[in-house]
């Protein structure tokens, strides 16, 4: 090869070296999958409705709880980072500079998000939302880095869609957003320096390798660890239920009348206190009782036991129609309770 030839492959790689100059750092991978997590997977332990049962106290707890965990990993990132590169006697590219603030509007969008949805509805896409946003700042960080970030970037925008999409429960939604944070992010890191500039094949080897582990372990466990345990009481009907200590089962036969009582806050309408509305069951339903009360764990005739905290029964209210019907105004309501299994065996 001739001297001419070495200095134009010289340049073309110093003009690709610059054109990917962003590197995600150890510790930016670690803090960001860590800490995005650990508020996924528990601030549903931290702020709900037990410690603010009111709605508008609940969505400005969330508000500080997100803002200042979310604002605190931002300036101890950008601190680390600094420090690192100056140990180092680097300067941090203008590019990476510029996709970092990118970076914390897609948090802030959020933050406010989260925010939102406690007075516009729409909480069954939280999960999903954060498992965008994260892909969405994956790709805009690969396309100054290795390109296998970029493909990783729009794989986890797929897996946040297409959750979303199979309609699964609420649980495992966010099982799939932690294992993209905790699991995603390292292993992206991971794979890039290993992969660097390969060829398609070995790239697509490593992004399939990437999918599976972080779809297939969060599933996995979803699936082992969501919905109730089987109780291991005596069932007991209605007719002979009595209320004691300790654990029962209780049976409610199909055709069981289940009264739904309706409490309205609304500067538009009241409602009587106690207002009925008179349900029926269409099939058995078993909820297990402790010293009385429920615990949380249900089934639908001989389906596997479930929890309330999985997220699977639904009710979503799709139509309100205002009419008269013979001179007296009426508003009707179209609404549709059901259980995400259900919907999808229906399918």
């Amino acid at each position: 090869m001739s001297t001419a030839e070495h200095r134009l492959r010289d340049i073309h790689a110093m003009l690709a070296a610059g054109h990917r100059c962003v590197r995600l750092e150890r510790h930016s991978l670690l803090l960001w999958g860590l800490l995005g997590g650990a508020l996924i997977g528990g601030t549903h332990l931290v702020i709900n409705d037990e410690r603010f049962p009111d709605v508008i106290e609940q969505s400005i707890a969330l508000l500080l709880w997100l803002s200042g965990w979310l604002g605190g990993a931002a300036w101890l990132d950008a601190h680390l980072t600094r420090r690192l590169r100056r140990r180092r006697d680097e300067t941090l590219p203008f590019a990476q500079a510029q996709i970092t603030r990118a970076w914390w509007m897609l948090l802030s969008v959020g933050v406010l998000g989260s925010f939102a949805m406690f007075f516009y509805g729409g909480g069954a896409m939280i999960y999903a939302l954060w498992t965008v946003l994260l892909g969405l700042g994956i790709y805009l960080f690969g396309l100054f880095s290795r390109p296998l970030v970029e493909w990783i970037g729009l794989a986890t925008i797929l897996i946040g869609v297409l959750g979303l999409a199979a309609d699964l429960p609420l649980v495992h939604t966010r099982w799939l957003a932690v294992s993209c944070f905790v699991i995603g992010l390292p292993l992206a890191g991971w794979l890039a320096m290993r992969v660097g500039d390969a060829g398609v094949v070995r790239r697509t080897v490593a992004l399939l390798a990437w999918i599976a582990v972080v779809v297939g372990v969060p599933l996995s466990a979803a699936g082992l660890l969501s919905g109730g345990t089987s109780p291991t009481a005596v069932v007991v009907s209605l007719e002979s239920f009595r209320v004691t200590t300790g654990e029962q089962v209780l049976r409610l036969a199909a055709g069981t009348s289940v009264p739904v009582r309706l409490d309205l806050d609304s500067p538009l309408l009241t409602a009587t206190p106690g207002t009925e509305l008179q349900l029926r069951l269409t099939m058995p339903l078993e909820v297990v009782l402790r010293d009385g009360l429920p615990d949380g764990r249900y089934r639908f005739g001989d389906d596997r036991w479930r929890s309330v905290d999985d997220g699977a029964l639904r009710l979503r209210i799709d139509r309100l129609t205002p009419t008269l019907e013979d001179g007296v105004p009426v508003v009707r309501m179209h609404a549709v309770f059901e259980s995400v299994e259900q919907r999808s065996d229906a399918r």
